[in-house]
């Protein structure tokens, strides 16, 4: 009976045959999810690099076009030791001429690029400038604001002078010198030839010296040159940035280690560009030639030119 009794309670204990196996769910993933997007188009890749062309390059004026020096420019650097004050000029130089713009080696020209290292002693950015300063006086409000907004260690503007389609200054009437003396006018363009070209005059940089430090001079000199050869902004911190550009040096962790072949087409675009060409082309152009540049190599992660 004992044998019996102990064999009931195995049975008892025994899962019913008849009930379905129960299988573990498999387990969730708690990580985050991963959307896989496929590479842009190469006209959507154009878009994109046009829309941070337009970004970095600072608006023109209402159907004018984007500015640019039409003679060599003299090159002036202050505030390092004199020898790392040449080496900077002279790799703006180099590059002005590489792009066909020409520079002026004279040591008595009237500088036309000047390069500032601002020492502690200047304070912060914010109180290098107002908009009272006579430097920036020339600029319109909203190219002021633009100035005095900029984030970083950073000041940077350009001279804009308001060509005809010859590239001479347009005819100035003045106006009622008794009442206004301050005031003059810009001849109304002809209607029948509204062509008007737009010449940098003079471009400026100041660098908060502190902030260069730790920054190699070809470094310096590459930024100085994209800043001052077209009137240009530091890319947005707020988003990605599209392409490699030296005008992250001080934004980017690990900025180029020299001028991008993004930075060079946005020069060379500009000025191959006919001196009317509208903003609208130059955007484009850039943007063509930096994705056929990205084409070419067989890579959108472009790395600094050698």
């Amino acid at each position: 009976m004992d044998a019996i009794t102990f064999a009931l309670a195995l049975v008892a204990l025994s899962p019913a045959t008849d009930e379905p196996t129960q299988t573990a769910e498999p387990p969730t993933s708690q990580g985050t999810t991963i959307i896989v997007k496929p590479p842009l188009t190469e006209s959507e890749r154009r878009e994109e690099l046009r829309d941070f062309t337009k970004q970095i390059i600072r608006p023109p004026r209402l159907r004018h076009p984007v500015a640019k020096f039409l003679y060599p420019v003299c090159v002036k650097v202050l505030g390092l030791a004199a020898p790392d004050a040449e080496a900077i000029a002279q790799r703006i130089r180099a590059h002005a001429r590489e792009f066909g713009i020409g520079s002026d080696d004279n040591p008595d020209c009237i500088p036309t690029v000047k390069v500032a290292f601002m020492a502690p002693e200047a304070g912060p950015p914010e109180r290098w400038l107002s908009a009272d300063s006579p430097s920036i006086a020339h600029l319109a409000g909203y190219q002021r604001e633009q100035v005095l907004s900029e984030a970083g260690p950073v000041r940077a503007w350009n001279r804009v002078a308001v060509r005809d389609v010859n590239g001479r200054a347009f005819r100035v009437r003045l106006g009622d010198q008794a009442r206004f003396p301050e005031y003059t006018e810009v001849e109304a363009f002809n209607s029948s030839d509204p062509i008007v070209t737009t010449e940098i005059t003079g471009a400026a940089v100041l660098i908060s010296r502190e902030a260069a430090h730790g920054f190699t001079l070809a470094q310096l000199a590459d930024y100085a040159t994209v800043r001052t050869l077209i009137g240009t902004s530091a890319p947005s911190q707020n988003g990605s940035v599209p392409a490699p550009t030296i005008l992250s040096l001080f934004n980017d962790a690990e900025p180029p280690a020299k001028m991008t072949s993004f930075d060079r087409a946005l020069i060379a675009e500009l000025y191959n560009a006919s001196r009317n060409s509208s903003a609208r082309r130059v955007y484009n152009d850039i943007a063509r030639s930096a994705a056929e540049i990205e084409r070419a190599t067989g890579s959108r992660a472009d790395t600094p030119d050698q």
